[in-house]
């Protein structure tokens, strides 16, 4: 199967022109360049943008940019740019909004450019395994000396970045392949099922091991709609979700690190969540978008002024604690760039989804999962900085891919 897809890949390059078959081998090592580092992941993602740019010039092709969620994303980011210019530190602001485009940019290059056929598709589907494949094993080492050490509640794993996000990577970013494979084991027969079977349930499994909550819920909820939003086989989802639960179950449990971390008793976000951290970080950025409810004040700004946010009013409970922002998409949206900035925004994420639901009747099992991806990323869950780089570029990754799976007009057999 792999040497297939390999096969069709190079054979599709042939028929494309230099400049072309440059840049979409360069996008197929994007997964494995991710697992570097944030700023060669910045540079690939740039770079991407970049190059749509100049093949739209060379071709003089630009009908890209009427597309809807295309036109709202520019319209957002003009109302960035106003807000940002309009705060207290517009150079800094501005920056900010300027160089945030990259990332909707380099979607409109998957979608209209780089991955406009199934066989590219298919490409970019194994480098992410085997990159995923590559994640898990680095974190399967960390987390097993994790185990040994006996680390205590809280405990986050770090994988090749040294910093505590490869839940990120896992959960966000190879959300695409997640769903696909459930998706494969829900629909091939029980033999050749195992393999997407257990990929999937490892890409949940180590995500739960780094420790990201969020990550981890929301590629589990992603592999569970995918389980029948290609192929509905109750039976099968009944076996393979007993599997699941008394795999997770029998895990958590003989791990006392990693019961300590999902021990939602524990965690005041759960029992008590206007007395918890996600909380007290929220609390100013709703301060802030009260005070300035018409501009926002700036695109990441935040990070500069929590801590001269006021208390804020008496009725609303907690404190302030300030971080680079405020721990929720929506919150952070409303108080950098305003009410406007808010539904500008709201409106363009709206038309997003749309663009990936709008083909789920394509017999493409590409076509008909691309939703849950785009959904999953921007559901209102605690979520990290809407504006920031890391983030984003596991985010877009995501949803680039998710676009240009949804155009896809293979048909396959359900």
């Amino acid at each position: 199967m792999p040497r297939s897809i390999i096969t069709a890949f190079f054979d599709d390059l042939r028929s494309s022109s230099v400049r072309d078959r440059i840049f979409v081998l360069f996008w197929t090592l994007g997964p494995f360049i991710y697992l570097i580092e944030r700023t060669p992941a910045d540079a690939w993602l740039t770079l991407v943008g970049i190059g749509f740019i100049i093949h739209s010039m060379v071709t003089n092709s630009w009908q890209w940019a009427q597309t809807g969620w295309v036109r709202l994303f520019l319209g957002f980011w003009l109302i960035m740019l106003i807000t940002s210019a309009l705060s207290s530190n517009p150079s800094y602001a501005l920056g900010e909004a300027i160089a945030w485009i990259r990332f909707p940019l380099y979607a409109a290059a998957c979608v209209f450019w780089i991955g406009i056929n199934r066989t590219r598709l298919n490409m970019m589907m194994l480098m992410m395994t085997l990159a995923a494949i590559t994640m898990m094993a680095i974190l399967g080492v960390e987390f097993v000396k994790v185990v040994q050490q006996g680390n205590s509640i809280g405990s986050r794993l770090g994988g090749p970045y040294g910093d505590p996000i490869p839940g990120s990577f896992l959960g966000k970013a190879m959300l695409p392949l997640a769903v696909v494979m459930s998706a494969l084991a829900m629909s091939r027969p029980i033999a050749s099922s195992l393999l997407p079977l257990v990929l999937a349930g490892c890409l949940v499994l180590f995500t739960i091991f780094t420790g990201e909550r969020i990550n981890s819920l929301l590629i589990a909820i992603a592999v569970f709609l995918a389980s029948f939003a290609w192929k509905f086989d109750l039976r099968r989802i009944f076996l393979y979700g007993i599997l699941a639960v008394a795999l997770l179950f029998t895990t958590i449990q003989s791990i006392p690190t990693l019961s300590d971390r999902y021990d939602l008793a524990r965690h005041s976000e759960t029992s008590n969540y206007f007395e918890s951290p996600y909380w007290f970080s929220v609390r100013p950025g709703i301060v802030a978008a009260l005070e300035h409810p018409v501009a926002g004040i700036g695109v990441g700004m935040h990070r500069l002024e929590c801590a001269t946010i006021s208390h804020g009013p008496e009725w609303l409970p907690g404190v302030n604690n300030c971080h680079p922002h405020p721990h929720q998409f929506y919150v952070q949206l409303i108080e950098e760039t305003g009410l406007l900035g808010l539904l500008a925004a709201l409106a363009a994420i709206g038309t997003l989804v749309r663009a990936t639901i709008v083909n789920t009747h394509r017999s493409s099992i590409y076509a008909r999962l691309a939703w849950i991806p785009v959904t999953m990323v921007f559901f209102p869950q605690p979520s990290a900085d809407f504006f920031g780089q890391w983030n984003n570029l596991f985010l877009w990754f995501a949803v680039g891919l998710a676009l240009a799976m949804a155009r896809d007009t293979h048909s396959d057999h359900s």
